[in-house]
């Protein structure tokens, strides 16, 4: 009896080793009760409809998960998950198929990086989840403009670490309160160890950006929940030198991006060199 097959026949024996090959990797995917959720790769169906649908939480509660968070995982984390868990616990399903440790990369303004404020960072984000784009964009907007002005650690974070309300008690005194004047990391926390004589390794420091993180994301629960309610209104008004810089820059000369709503003198200060 002859051992050669013919090309149909190798053709047929190949579909069926991929075939199960294919069908192999699919349940380990899925698992055996063939659930894929929590596999890493896995597909669980259809995409969630967006926006997620947003609900009204305690801004103490936040305050407090996000100063824990940002032990845990950092400024950017720490203010993503104070939201996104409270959701996961109460609603569950899309929220529960969102992984907080995508956020680990925001810490330090972006994998070290001083830019953006990590706990900024990660409040959009989850705003974003939860409001249409011209919505999230305008809240987010007012988190920035809040930010900047505000005397941050607020009173009420302090409170809370002097009477032992925070989830983690690492510094339980007083920090002081500087208002930072960018949302960016570096000026944020240069600014506030200028201001202080407080070194950025020290551990005050520390709890500063965690106290940092818990305020910011209490006040994405109170911007998100009066848009809930449809009471938002922006307040923010961008400082003078953004309005003066931008009237020039926008017509006489170009080279600036006009549209910018952080003070122009957070980084450029009045010796700089102008183009007339």
């Amino acid at each position: 009896m002859s051992n050669q097959i013919t090309r149909k026949q190798f053709l047929l024996g190949a579909t069926s080793v991929v075939a199960a090959s294919l069908g192999a990797v699919g349940a380990s995917a899925m698992g055996a009760d063939g659930d894929r959720s929590g596999q890493a790769g896995a597909i669980s169906g259809a995409a969630a409809a967006w926006p997620f649908p947003y609900k009204k939480l305690n801004p103490d509660d936040v305050r407090k998960r996000g100063h824990k968070g940002y032990y845990d995982g950092g400024c950017c984390y720490g203010a993503f998950n104070a939201l996104l868990q409270p959701h996961v616990e109460a609603v569950g399903e899309p929220f529960s198929n969102v992984p907080p440790q995508m956020m680990y990369y925001g810490g330090g303004g972006g994998a070290g990086w001083g830019t953006l404020c990590g706990a900024l960072n990660g409040a959009a984000a989850f705003i974003a989840m939860v409001a249409n784009r011209a919505s999230a964009n305008a809240l987010i907007s007012e988190l920035f403009g809040w930010y900047t002005e505000t005397a941050i650690p607020t009173q009420l974070s302090n409170d809370f670490a002097q009477q032992h309300v925070f989830l983690v008690n690492k510094y339980d005194k007083a920090l002081p309160q500087t208002a930072s004047g960018s949302p960016l990391c570096h000026a944020s926390v240069s600014s506030w160890c200028s201001a202080t004589g407080i070194k950025s390794s020290d551990p005050a420091r520390l709890e500063r950006c965690a106290r940092l993180t818990g305020d910011v994301a209490a006040k994405s629960v109170e911007l998100l929940s009066a848009f809930a309610d449809s009471q938002f209104r922006a307040t923010y008004i961008p400082v003078q030198s953004v309005t003066g810089c931008s009237s020039c820059h926008a017509s006489a000369i170009g080279n600036v991006e006009p549209t910018v709503k952080m003070d122009c003198q957070s980084c450029h200060k009045d010796n700089w060199r102008h183009l007339y």
